[in-house]
């Protein structure tokens, strides 16, 4: 998989394939008329202007030269929020949702705006499509307005969202797993992982018996971190956000490292499976460096724990297991 910046000539098939999606998400939502009167050609010649006067970046995702998504981003035309960075478009083929490349592209879209300067985010969606209203707010995003869209004869509710991550961060505070959050905390685990039993370092662990954290605000659990202590070190045996790039994962991380050095521990080390790459850049970035490689280690764990699956992310087969650590 492949996500690349746009040139100026992709960026016709992008609009058809932006119009395309549009059709494919919106039938039933917006009128038949509007979507099949859209014109591939208006949506270029906007393209065009933005591309050549910088105002929004192009991006587009690839499967072996096959367009399966795109993206639109830059400074923000929203009235109201001109100083923001807004996300225009994001679209991905219907095929590869639920997959986590939607997430893969909208958190590398949300970083380059941020290197861009800017510290809040906007987007909108139309308001029935409560698929994609799920997965901005489970991102971290805000509503912040409703307003309405003229869309052919009709006029659509369009939901206005925000994301300022300092804000959100002031309402969270991590606190010690204890029975009332392991029992929202446990069905979470169990849809992730199958089960409440994992497969870590050739051994099967019950993960309803481990101490943790857990990132909560109000009577919500954004995230949570489990791990054990074990031959002089303590472990991440599992780290989830259910809100993503807002700090959640590095507060839980601070946290655990904390417990090491009370527990005694000198590192906190964790393993992840060679198809999560995402992983790789997220803990080295937080100061964690490779400790092993254990080549062929996910077959001896399917051995343990047989509906762990053949391919993982990305369509990359799952066979091995790479172990960071940092001292604390």
């Amino acid at each position: 998989m492949e996500i690349r910046q746009a040139k100026r000539d992709d960026l016709y098939n992008t609009a058809v394939f932006l119009d395309d999606c549009w059709r494919e998400v919106y039938r039933n939502i917006v009128s038949d008329d509007f979507l099949d009167a859209m014109s591939p050609e208006e949506r270029h010649k906007a393209f065009i202007k933005r591309y050549d006067e910088g105002l929004s970046d192009f991006w587009v995702m690839l499967d072996d030269e096959r367009l399966i998504g795109a993206a639109v981003f830059g400074k923000s035309f929203t009235e109201g929020y001109e100083n923001d960075g807004e996300i225009s478009a994001i679209y991905l083929r219907k095929e590869y949702i639920g997959k986590g490349y939607g997430h893969d592209l909208f958190v590398r879209i949300e970083q380059t705006l941020r290197d861009n300067g800017y510290s809040n985010l906007i987007l909108d969606v139309l308001s029935a499509n409560t698929q994609a209203l799920d997965f901005y707010l489970k991102h971290g995003y805000i509503k912040v307005d409703e307003r309405t869209i003229r869309l052919g004869e009709s006029e659509y509710p369009l939901t206005i969202l925000r994301k300022t991550g300092k804000n959100i961060m002031e309402r969270v505070d991590i606190r010690q797993v204890d029975a009332a959050l392991r029992e929202k905390i446990q069905p979470i685990l169990d849809g992730t992982w199958g089960s409440p039993l994992l497969a870590v370092n050739s051994k099967l662990w019950d993960s309803r018996t481990m101490p943790g954290y857990a990132a909560v605000s109000g009577d919500k659990v954004l995230g949570y971190l489990l791990y054990e202590f074990h031959d002089g070190v303590c472990e991440i045996m599992v780290l989830e956000s259910i809100v993503h790039n807002i700090g959640i994962a590095s507060a839980l991380i601070e946290q655990v490292k904390q417990a090491a050095k009370s527990g005694g521990a000198n590192k906190v080390i964790v393993q992840t499976s060679n198809d999560n790459t995402y992983t790789f850049r997220f803990y080295q970035r937080r100061g964690f460096t490779i400790r092993e490689f254990r080549l062929g280690a996910m077959d001896t764990a399917r051995k343990l724990k047989p509906s762990i699956p053949l391919i993982g992310e990305d369509g990359i087969p799952l066979r091995d297991e790479i172990e960071f650590e940092i001292e604390v």
